[in-house]
């Protein structure tokens, strides 16, 4: 069953009837100081002032304090914050920088979602999708809120397009026509970084979850939650079964994950990543991958370079996330205006204007694929709250609940996008409405299925993303994609990574091997 804290369930019982009683409960003293100390992004400082300036206008007896930090270095300044919550300042945080350590020192969502809100006619949960959240896989519980969207997809030159005569390709064979016909038109089909950021979470790295998806959909029997599991949730795993044709199908709020049963299912070898499916992958990737990139330029090029090829009109087609649709727009925009356009720290010479076009994933086909493909289509913010006192955790709950709404997000983006922001896709908050240009550049947005489900693509890359098992990934895929091992080393090579880093990612999971044999008791890690 889905875990809650106690004290938190029955605060939410006792205050169901009664909207302003979050803020209230702070009213009898103690500290009336919210702070915001998520990371910094253009636009996000004036975004946040104007919320909080909005949120203090309802309630002039709190004190918002907006005190963003750079990016770089943020998961350590998070890391001290966390080993110091009896003494700290700060609330509002991007809480998926705490590799772990905030368990047991955030806020959970959760407790409050079925709450009143005050800024609403409904619960909180209403205000927003709920069910697009990202929730622990051992207890469903929620303590990173998510309030924009987006997805990973091809972005490809319009008038490339139309000179060669060639149309959006649904299938990766198509695709391989797609890139053949480009090239023999002068062009490079596909500006594609090659180094190991790429690899490990750019888009190479991106690729390798889309894919290795359309053949370990089925896996999720293995590891999902059953009866007399600690994680069971009769509610909703009792009536689920697999079904390959619903892309949402698998997603958490329908069908619970344990843990101890996904790292037995590879420990047992029932869970691997040498099967024909995944032969079939990576076969494909060397249909195009780096034939159609540069050849063996694209394992010299990084993230900034493929970019540069894309916008010099070099390249016809790149991988991209949403957000590149209004920086593209914008880009345009400055080349139109004699501006000299720059990526990185280096301006792009002969920036070309052309029309984007966008497509989504094309779909492998061949032994072992299962379904069609779906993409990373996430939801994105993870923002977290450090825990303190219960009458100071309602009353961030309550700052929370009014930046969720339709009235303190619509204030947000305003602000945000007047100095800069460029959103990833739509948000997540109901009725929010984006300025014409933005709400067009997201209208042709489909949502095809996420892959990022916990476990489905776990094995695509390095194990769990451990660096020294995503090293090991990225020298056999080098190996492999440049000739120098077959397809069946390739795959042989990535069983040999995960045995290798079994134990360590075992452990930086706290689990145990009694744990994977016995999936029914809940492992201490998960103990609140």
């Amino acid at each position: 069953m889905k875990k809650k804290r106690v004290m938190a369930v029955l605060l939410s019982a006792a205050m169901a009837v009664q909207p302003w009683a979050l803020v209230q409960a702070a009213d009898d003293g103690g500290d009336k100081t919210i702070t915001v100390s998520t990371i910094s992004k253009t636009g996000w400082q004036e975004g946040w002032d104007a919320v909080a300036n909005a949120y203090m206008e309802l309630h002039p007896d709190v004190k918002v304090v907006v005190d963003l930090k750079p990016e770089d270095g943020y998961d350590q300044w998070l890391g001290n914050v966390l080993a110091s919550t009896d003494t700290t300042e700060v609330d509002i945080v991007n809480i998926n920088y705490g590799g772990g350590a905030q368990t047991d020192k955030d806020i959970l969502w959760s407790d409050y979602a079925d709450m009143d809100s005050p800024y609403s006619d409904g619960e909180w949960r209403e205000q927003f999708n709920y069910d697009m959240q990202t929730f622990s896989a051992g207890t469903g519980s929620l303590d990173n809120l998510c309030l924009q969207s987006t997805q990973v997809m091809w972005f490809y030159n319009q008038d490339i397009f139309n000179e060669v005569g060639v149309e959006i390709p649904e299938t990766w064979d198509e695709l391989v026509d797609v890139c053949q016909k480009i090239e023999d038109a002068g062009y490079q089909a596909i500006a594609m970084p090659g180094d190991y950021d790429s690899f490990y979470s750019g888009t190479m790295g991106w690729l390798s979850q889309i894919y290795a998806d359309q053949t370990t959909r089925s896996t999720i029997e293995l590891w999902r939650s059953q009866e007399g599991d600690y994680s069971y949730d009769p509610d909703i795993d009792a009536s689920w079964t697999y079904d390959p044709t619903d892309p949402w199908n698998d997603d958490t709020i329908y069908v619970t994950r344990n843990p101890s049963r996904f790292f037995k299912a590879v420990r047992d070898g029932e869970y691997t990543p040498n099967t024909p499916g995944m032969k079939t992958v990576w076969t494909n990737f060397a249909k195009v991958f780096p034939k159609y990139a540069g050849n063996e330029a694209m394992f010299g090029t990084n993230g900034d370079g493929a970019q540069t090829l894309f916008y010099q009109g070099k390249a016809a087609m790149m991988v991209n996330g949403g957000w590149g649709i209004i920086e593209f727009a914008n880009n345009m925009k400055a080349i139109s205006g004699g501006e000299t356009l720059t990526i990185g720290d280096a301006s792009v010479e002969d920036a070309k204007v052309f029309t984007l076009g966008t497509f989504s994933m094309p779909s492998m086909e061949g032994e072992g694929i299962e379904a069609p493909a779906r993409t990373i289509e996430v939801p994105e913010g993870f923002l977290g709250a450090i825990l303190k006192d219960q009458a100071h955790n309602d009353l961030v709950v309550d700052f929370m609940m009014y930046y969720s709404s339709s009235e303190g997000m619509s204030t947000y983006l305003d602000a945000a996008l007047a100095a800069g922001f460029s959103p990833s896709g739509p948000s997540l908050v109901y009725g929010v409405e984006y300025p014409e240009e933005v709400a067009n550049a997201f209208a042709n947005l489909k949502y095809i299925g996420n892959v990022q489900k916990n476990y489905g693509q776990a094995l695509s890359r390095g194990f769990a993303d451990l660096p020294e098992s995503t090293r090991e990934y990225y020298n056999n895929a080098h190996d492999y994609l440049t000739g120098s091992i077959t397809v069946e080393q390739y795959l042989e090579n990535q069983e040999k990574n995960y045995a290798t880093y079994f134990d360590t990612v075992l452990a930086n999971n706290n689990l145990t091997q009694e744990d994977l044999d016995n999936p029914a008791v809940e492992p201490a890690k998960f103990n609140s």
